[in-house]
């Protein structure tokens, strides 16, 4: 049997944020950061019941977009 082999794809270099993280980045409540995700601003995979993880990329370009340029320099 051959060892599998390992692919260098995207997915490796994602990095996933917490709610928590994302809200102390972004300098807002948790509460704030879960209605961006229910209004479809900020997308999120969805993990459980409330456990959500959010790409940085995804982060940044949601806080560009919304005019907190300061958060992203």
């Amino acid at each position: 049997m051959t060892a599998p082999r390992s692919h260098n794809n995207e997915i490796s270099h994602i990095n996933l944020l917490t709610i928590q993280e994302v809200a102390t980045w972004a300098k807002v409540s948790t509460k704030t950061v879960y209605r961006w995700i229910a209004n479809k601003k900020l997308p999120a995979i969805r993990l459980g019941s409330r456990t959500y993880r959010i790409s940085e990329h995804d982060l940044l370009e949601y806080l560009k977009n919304a005019g907190y340029y300061a958060l992203v320099d």
